[in-house]
């Protein structure tokens, strides 16, 4: 009896090895699907937190240039923009960069167009300008900013694959018109004309045009990309955009107040679709953006991911997507636009 006993406190039997393993298998699932729910909880955190960076990265800097738009250049220069219904919106701002101020009180720095333009084209369409050699270093300091051909040595104040803005200084009342360059030297700028144009001039009424165009960052989602590819002037600024949408508040009977109808591309009731051709852009006194950035993977876990419709975007078809997203609508004023001050 002795032997028995001490053979069986030397080992398990079957049925306490199987209970065993069982135990064991719940532990490790148990601790395996608590590291697998923190690591999915880790890389939501993380894309979260990605996209609010992205999203007050962005805010920044198109607030910042909103309100420098118009900076020493015509009011009918300053701002632009496509707008649309089905997609994000383009937006075109004045670009400080090339404009070193120095002396200049006149506020109307900008190449002057010599030749190359005629009014009542569809958008898009090309274009060639020939410019005013003594003009189009924007701010006559001897020296231009980009170098286009890569040599070493800048020629333009334009910079190929950004953008420019063009109105008529004397007659801001013939709206503006923008697009993108594809081609920059002191005498001459070749591009696509993106939105807008200016009505025709009218000389009982008008007083005598002068053209100018002004360089101009611009602001796009990339209709090619799978990605949300936000650009400005080309270059990336980030993934996930969602959309962007532009609103432009004008002051049109000069009552100090923008109403309704005065505010193209709002999703205000009564609101029209932002045009800039016959829009006088020295009324303009706000501009609202809308911003909509996405994480960049979904969660399966997440069933509230939807598209965010806002001002006077069509939301797309669909349902729960699995996106997180996050949005930020800014009003900025153009303190050089119009009458001085900001907001």
């Amino acid at each position: 009896m002795r032997r028995v006993v001490r053979s069986r406190a030397q080992g398990f039997t079957l049925l306490e090895l199987i209970i065993a393993v069982v135990i064991l298998g719940i532990v490790v699932s148990a601790t395996l699907e608590s590291m697998s729910r923190q690591q999915k909880t880790s890389v939501v955190t993380e894309e979260v937190v990605e996209v609010q960076q992205n999203v007050r990265a962005i805010g920044s800097l198109l607030e910042r240039e909103i309100r420098m738009a118009g900076f020493m250049v015509p009011d009918s220069a300053g701002v632009c923009g496509l707008d649309r219904t089905n997609g994000p919106d383009e937006l075109f701002l004045s670009e400080t960069d090339p404009i070193v101020p120095d002396d200049e009180r006149s506020g109307d720095l900008g190449a002057r167009v010599t030749g190359g333009w005629a009014v009542g084209n569809a958008t898009p369409w090309s274009v060639s300008f020939t410019l005013d050699p003594s003009t189009s270093d924007l701010d006559d300091d001897g020296s231009w900013f980009y170098d286009n051909d890569g040599n070493g040595s800048p020629e333009a104040d334009f910079r190929v694959g950004g953008g420019f803005i063009l109105g008529d200084l004397a007659n801001p009342d013939r709206g503006a018109a923008c697009g993108t360059v594809a081609t920059a030297t002191a005498t001459v700028l070749t591009g696509t004309m993106v939105s807008g144009d200016l009505v025709p001039f009218n000389a009982a009424t008008h007083a005598p045009e002068e053209i100018v165009i002004v360089p101009a960052a611009y602001y796009r989602v990339d209709p090619g990309s799978t990605t949300g590819r936000l650009e400005r002037n080309g270059d990336l600024l980030a993934n996930g955009i969602d959309d962007l949408q532009i609103a432009y508040f004008f002051d049109g009977n000069d009552d100090g107040t923008a109403t309704a109808a005065e505010l193209p591309g709002s999703g205000e009731t009564g609101a029209i679709v932002y045009d800039p051709a016959g829009l006088d852009h020295s009324t303009l006194k706000e501009v609202r953006f809308s911003l909509v950035v996405r994480t960049r993977a979904t969660d399966s876990l997440f069933d509230e991911g939807s598209f965010v419709a806002l001002e006077n975007r069509t939301p797309p078809g669909g349902g729960n997507d699995g996106f997180r997203r996050r949005v930020l609508v800014g009003t900025v004023r153009p303190r050089n636009i119009g009458a001085t001050g900001s907001i």
